[in-house]
């Protein structure tokens, strides 16, 4: 009878160990995309990921930031911030720290604190990260996200910032101008040619936010809609050279992969106005434009309101 019992609760162990190794594999999503259908980085293969039926995890509970940092023998800045999970920025702002930042053993730090931002319907760790001002690695990190990334609503997320808790943007920032009026015709096809991966769901968990669209390389990446240059350059891993507009009304267009770029940060653009060209940057194998349109944070299928 003992051996019996024992049997049953290897069984129930050996389940137990199994189930939660599937979940933690699958703990996976995908903000804004970096792999596509015929667009895969080259050299770049993904792992074959089984998707369950149930993708929400339980959530694990925050963990509470410290309000002091010890400094050890061989500590750096760089070394701190990996260990306690904030950014290099943060630290030096904080502490009022001067070049060449160093540090000896026994110093107390102040840790910069986080704020904590509650997920809602349509967050992306692409938007989160815009919204907050921090690279996605960064931001993925802090939260011990994994690729591709899936968030679920009433999720807690920390968010690295200065002693108030806020983003830090580590620089007063210029005030960029406010969009001009759409030009009431519509927002237009950016390029021409067939899509090479729709909108929407895809392979592995992954989630295409945007159409990639099969261009000739060197051709014109025109703005879909009258707006104003947001971000315009490579900070954002994956997209090579990515174009944000902003666009009256909360709208936003996103043009990435581009070869070259003709505008800049905070210029007014008009329909149809060359803003790029067509390539293949941020290592996907095929000229193409990645083009997404969204409403505030949400992404929307762009082919139901491109217009020719």
């Amino acid at each position: 009878m003992s051996d019996m019992k024992l049997y049953r609760r290897l069984l129930i162990i050996v389940t137990g160990i199994g189930l939660f190794g599937l979940l933690s594999a699958c703990q996976t999503g995908h903000p804004y995309s970096t792999r596509y259908h015929n667009g895969l980085p080259v050299g770049n293969k993904a792992k074959k990921i089984p998707v369950p039926a149930i993708v929400n995890k339980p959530e694990k509970p925050v963990k509470r930031m410290l309000s002091a940092i010890n400094v050890r023998k061989g500590d750096t800045i760089y070394a701190l911030s990996r260990r306690y999970h904030v950014t290099v920025r943060a630290l030096i702002q904080t502490n009022h720290l001067k070049p060449p930042y160093m540090l000896y053993p026994g110093q107390r730090l102040k840790s910069p604190a986080t704020a904590i931002h509650t997920v809602v319907k349509a967050d992306t760790v692409y938007s989160l990260s815009r919204k907050y001002r921090v690279d996605m690695t960064t931001f993925a990190r802090l939260n011990g996200l994994k690729r591709p990334y899936i968030l679920t609503i009433g999720q807690k997320l920390k968010v690295p910032g200065g002693p108030s808790g806020k983003a830090s943007s580590g620089a007063v920032r210029k005030a960029l101008p406010p969009p001009p009026p759409r030009s009431g015709k519509g927002f237009m096809w950016p390029v021409k040619g067939p899509i090479l991966s729709s909108f929407g769901p895809k392979n592995k968990g992954y989630h295409n936010d945007g159409i990639n669209i099969a261009a000739k390389n060197g051709s014109y990446v025109r703005a879909s809609e009258s707006g104003v240059v947001v971000h315009a350059g490579r900070k954002i891993k994956g997209f090579g050279r990515l174009i944000l507009i902003r666009h009256s009304n909360g709208w936003l267009t996103a043009y990435a992969h581009n070869s070259s770029i003709l505008v800049k940060k905070g210029q007014a653009v008009k329909r149809g106005q060359a803003i790029a060209r067509v390539g293949k940057s941020g290592g996907v194998n095929r000229p193409q434009l990645h083009f997404e349109l969204r409403k505030g944070a949400r992404a929307v299928n762009p082919v139901k309101y491109l217009r020719s």
